[in-house]
């Protein structure tokens, strides 16, 4: 890979400016698509933009036109980039750690986050004060700070669709353990599967996932997603694309509905349990050769577990706190 130069920095910085505009349209979704694509470089250009956005706090308070005349100043010894670093970053390193710490504590006390819930077998959809969409799938849960400067969520656990308001002053970025999801005027499902695991989807825009430095992983890893691209965040194993077929599978939950796509009984069963109070549970040896494919309804939930069920050719029965799925009697 060869060395990014100045002239490199400053477009992805004037990609940043541009992707957080409100007037964003899909011709600037697809140019910035084209742009990064066409060299690795870009790729690493966009990164150093991103962490020098992130470090510094300032990009999202630059003008849009002095970002987008960035390639077409003067060059000297010291860079653009060199001169914004100087001009905003030093001053802040005279300061001690210890009163860093003192000024973060202050402001997380000062700051108050709202948190939002849904119940098992629940959908909740909640508007956030500037404007973004969320929609909370079964057994999930939030927490919302909306500060001056950045917009911050935490997918406590569950799983959640975001479509987020464009801002372009305030970031958008959803914490989901170690890794951070940013949103570039997007649209974007994250299904936290356990403590160690996430799956993020991205229906429109672009997001950027990164790893927290504290990672497991050997260095930390950062991508960019664009529509229809599904990643996995893993603790232990880092980043990693998948190739999914169906993104609609993704999110059939927003409609009341679960979409199986050469679903085993065991699949099925995983997904079934995250809606039901009373879980299914396999008894003695039932099983089945059969995969299911259709669209099932969340909210029907004895039709649906009936129709599942009579799919695998077994048995459903209630007893106690459990639905038992068995096979039929000889």
């Amino acid at each position: 890979m060869g060395n990014i130069n100045d002239k490199m920095i400053n477009q992805a910085l004037a990609w940043v400016a541009r992707l957080r505009s409100e007037t964003i349209g899909e011709a600037d979704l697809a140019g910035f698509a084209d742009w990064l694509n066409a060299s690795e470089n870009h790729q690493q250009a966009w990164d150093n933009a991103m962490e020098t956005w992130e470090m510094l706090g300032v990009v999202s308070h630059l003008p849009v036109d002095q970002l987008l005349a960035a390639d077409t100043q003067p060059k000297h010894n010291n860079s653009w980039l060199s001169n914004l670093f100087s001009e905003f970053w030093k001053p802040l390193m005279t300061l001690s750690a210890t009163a860093l710490v003192a000024i973060s504590l202050f402001m997380m006390v000062q700051e108050d986050r709202q948190h939002y819930y849904s119940a098992v077998g629940e959908y909740q959809q909640i508007t956030l004060q500037d404007g973004s969409l969320v929609e909370l799938n079964t057994d999930s849960s939030i927490a919302v700070l909306l500060g001056d400067n950045r917009r911050d969520v935490e997918l406590l656990k569950g799983e959640a669709f975001f479509t987020v308001a464009s801002h372009n002053t305030k970031p958008f970025i959803v914490s989901v353990g170690d890794a951070k999801v940013q949103a570039l005027g997007t649209a974007f499902n994250i299904f936290r599967q356990s403590e160690q695991q996430a799956m993020v989807s991205v229906i429109e825009g672009v997001v950027r996932v990164s790893e927290a430095s504290g990672s497991s992983t050997a260095a930390p890893e950062s991508k960019m997603l664009l529509a229809n691209d599904v990643v996995l965040v893993d603790k232990s194993s880092g980043l990693s694309k998948l190739q999914f077929s169906n993104i609609e599978q993704v999110t059939a939950w927003r409609s009341g509905q679960i979409l199986f796509d050469k679903a085993s009984v065991e699949e099925s069963i995983v997904i079934l349990n995250r809606y039901l109070e009373r879980k299914i549970v396999i008894v003695g040896n039932a099983s089945s050769e059969h995969r299911i494919s259709g669209i099932f309804s969340i909210r029907e939930q004895r039709e649906t577990l009936n129709a599942v069920a009579q799919a695998f050719d077994l048995v459903l029965t209630s007893e106690g706190d459990n639905w038992l799925l068995s096979q039929p009697n000889p």
